[in-house]
């Protein structure tokens, strides 16, 4: 990790006159960054929660020289879903199914007849995450599934989102009040604040570098995996959650900061 302390107020005054600079001649062109001088920040938060509900999505697929065949594989699989969701007291409406589609593979039979391929898509909503390892494991190893998706996530995503912008700004205010003092300068207003990060301020500057981006939320989401690369036993685990909220904030600094009274000497 990059350590900025000791070179802070050479840091802020370069930002000053990097931003000095870059004003334009005429006033009528917009300045692309502050002409005042600022202090340019990311703040950040990160939690880990346990979900309360998640989504299974997978494929149904069935090959043969019969297409009638294929379909009635198919229709046997999507029965023997419908049946699980009833034992687990899932909603039916809760399950989506994608027309069933058909075509023909590229490889032939050995007789050299053609290879059709029937196959829909499966998407079920689990409102109710404890259901989760009953369910993944009641269709994870049924002939015709494949293609595996998990999907978790909370129900009050809204509300823990608003919860850690507040956390990151936050965290972004102090790291300014910090470089600002360390720089001899007081923190003014906040002038400009965004989730995602400043790029063209940060090119401007020449700050477009790893050490200044903010990682990036993890996805929640299980990429597709084929039935036979599956670990059974971790895909039957419900997935925490690792949320990171940044932000990207733009403080105004105002003149110098008062002096600390310096401390009584003993007798």
């Amino acid at each position: 990790m990059l350590k900025l302390k000791p070179f802070l107020p050479v840091l802020v005054a370069s930002l000053m006159a990097a931003a000095a600079l870059a004003l334009p001649t005429g006033s009528a062109l917009a300045s692309t960054i502050p002409d005042y001088p600022f202090v340019h920040v990311n703040g950040s938060t990160f939690r880990m929660e346990m979900p309360d509900i998640a989504s299974l999505d997978f494929q149904v697929v069935a090959a043969g020289a019969d297409p009638v065949a294929a379909r009635a594989e198919i229709d046997a699989r999507m029965a023997e879903v419908r049946e699980l969701l009833q034992k687990l007291s899932i909603d039916p409406e809760d399950m989506q199914v994608r027309e069933v589609r058909q075509g023909v593979r590229k490889e032939r039979a050995a007789d050299g007849t053609p290879v059709y391929e029937l196959s829909c898509d499966v998407k079920i909503n689990l409102r109710n995450v404890a259901n989760w390892p009953a369910l993944a494991g009641g269709l994870l190893g049924k002939p015709n599934l494949d293609s595996f998706a998990a999907d978790f996530d909370l129900s009050t995503m809204d509300k823990v989102t608003d919860e850690m912008v507040g956390e990151a700004i936050a965290d972004a205010r102090h790291h300014a009040e910090v470089m600002a003092t360390a720089a001899g300068r007081r923190l003014g207003p906040a002038m400009a604040m965004t989730p995602d990060a400043l790029k063209k301020l940060g090119t401007n500057l020449g700050l477009e570098r790893d050490e200044f981006r903010p990682e990036r939320k993890a996805s929640r989401r299980v990429a597709n995996q084929s039935a036979a690369e599956i670990d059974r036993d971790v895909f039957m685990m419900v997935q925490v959650l690792k949320l990171r909220q940044s932000v990207d904030m733009v403080y105004r600094l105002d003149n110098a900061a008062p002096a600390r009274a310096r401390a009584a000497k003993k007798p």
